[in-house]
């Protein structure tokens, strides 16, 4: 009899059994659908358990249970057979009991167990299969509520901390895998004598955007701090799922806590592997902070920056005011009550949004100047009005260049950073700003990488974290 053979005669035995069982423990006359239903969801279980076990063991002994021989190399020299050696691991299916060969460096006082590195078991009980069900539960709710999740819907039943420890070690190894992938790329950016790849510019096709932003997330060591996240998408990857609104199909995410060097680092090594000297055009948008500019000219000189438009017009708005002293959109210039002199809006409302629109509609045809120009008009006698004033021109000021949007729209280039803005709020602030949540800096760290992971629809990551929808 050969061993798939044995294997289905060993399967058919133990499936009988719970076939059996599950038959028994029935009443027909008696049970409703639900217990019909939640009954055939533990059989079906069991029947899995079973055929794994029979089949897991069976890998096992056709493994000599990872025994490679008498010896082993280890760091420090070699590490000899000294016994089988067993531990439990839990999977989607149950626990289980694996026995592997152990072996011992007495020189280094360390050992070795060539099958938990083969099949990638780490010193907690969940299997990798699990791990990764445990990171996505875990990127996506608070921990409590991922045990529920998981015992409703998987049938399976783990405490708390296991969820913590486990999407934290994950979160732990996506960092220090992308920061080993980083390392072999930086020479590419940082020694002339390597270089990028030499693409004629007839071949290069496409347009690679790249936004950044910062965040907010409050810590237990250092109160609030800024939580950096960057994407990447090609434009091909770009879909009009309706009239007004936009969906990309294909993007990364990058995240770092508070550091952006360390975050420009993480993003070159993701813009190397979506192969960014291969686009016709780089586009870098943000929101204007310093930092975004600086990384970008850094890591992909020649591209061309824009400053997020909405943002622009945000200040604009601000100014106006403070500037004018009214409400403010226009939406705004009505109040939710029934007294009809309230809803009607004042001089002040009115002269705000006269002046703001007007503004707004230059900054809208690239026409920076004519909005410095009246800016350098204005005589505000307060203190307040004369910094708004000031701060504005200067922010157009830094910012003019990047401005050029009726040129951007011609050539057909989005003008807006909504896709990093929907990304802080994904990344960030929809599972680490919640009510009272103060982090740990790792552990933020730690869940960054995860949900950057999880919200990623490519690169390694997210492959590793989803791999069958990848």
């Amino acid at each position: 009899m050969s061993t798939q053979e044995k294997i289905v005669e060993l399967i058919l035995a133990e499936v009988g059994r719970e076939v059996e069982g599950f038959v028994n423990e029935l009443s027909i006359a008696d049970d409703s659908l639900d217990d019909l239903e939640e009954r055939t969801r533990a059989f079906a279980k069991a029947c899995g358990a079973s055929a794994f076990e029979v089949t897991m063991n069976a890998m096992l002994a056709a493994q000599d249970f990872g025994k490679e021989g008498s010896w082993v190399e280890t760091p420090g020299g070699k590490a000899y057979f000294e016994r089988y050696d067993s531990r439990w691991v839990i999977t989607h299916l149950g626990r289980f009991r694996i026995k592997r060969a152990y072996y011992w460096d007495a020189d280094s006082g360390s050992g070795r167990i060539p099958l938990d590195e083969k099949w990638d078991l780490d010193e907690r009980a969940p299997s990798p299969s699990l791990r990764r069900s445990i990171g996505v539960l875990a990127a996506e709710a608070p921990f409590a509520r991922d045990r529920r999740i998981m015992r409703q819907v998987g049938l399976v039943d783990l405490p708390e901390k296991r969820f913590q420890e486990s999407s934290e070690a994950l979160g732990e190894k996506m960092k220090e895998t992308s920061r080993a992938a980083t390392g072999k790329v930086l020479p590419m950016l940082r020694d002339a004598a390597v270089g990028l790849p030499d693409v004629p510019a007839e071949e290069r096709r496409g347009t690679l955007y790249i936004e950044m932003d910062g965040g907010r997330l409050n810590t237990v060591e250092d109160g609030w701090k800024e939580p950096k996240v960057a994407t990447l998408f090609w434009d091909e990857d770009i879909v009009e799922v309706s009239k007004d609104r936009r969906e990309i199909l294909k993007r990364e995410y990058v995240a770092v806590l508070d550091d952006a060097d360390e975050l420009a680092k993480r993003l070159w090594e993701a813009a190397c592997r979506w192969e960014w000297w291969k686009a016709a055009r780089v586009v870098v948008l943000g929101d204007g902070a310093p930092w975004i500019w600086n990384r970008a000219e850094e890591l992909f000189p020649g591209a061309t920056m824009i400053l997020d438009q909405g943002h622009a017009f945000e200040h604009v708005w601000d100014c106006a005011k403070i500037l004018f002293g009214g409400r403010g959109h226009k939406k705004s210039t009505k109040r939710d009550d029934d007294d009809d002199e309230k809803k009607k809006p004042s001089e002040a409302d009115l002269q705000t949004c006269a002046w703001a629109n007007a503004r707004i509609d230059e900054l809208k045809t690239g026409d920076v100047e004519a909005v410095l120009a009246d800016l350098r008009s204005q005589r505000p006698s307060k203190e307040e009005a004369k910094e708004a004033v000031s701060g504005l021109m200067g922010y157009l000021e830094d910012n003019q260049e990047r401005m050029r949007y009726a040129e951007y729209r011609d050539q057909g280039l989005m003008v807006g950073s909504g896709a990093i803005e929907s990304g802080i709020k994904n990344v960030v602030n929809l599972r680490m700003k919640g009510c009272g949540m103060r982090w740990a800096m790792e552990r933020a760290e730690n869940m960054l990488n995860l949900r950057a992971a999880h919200l990623s629809t490519a690169g390694p990551a997210h492959e590793v974290l989803e791999p069958l929808a990848a």
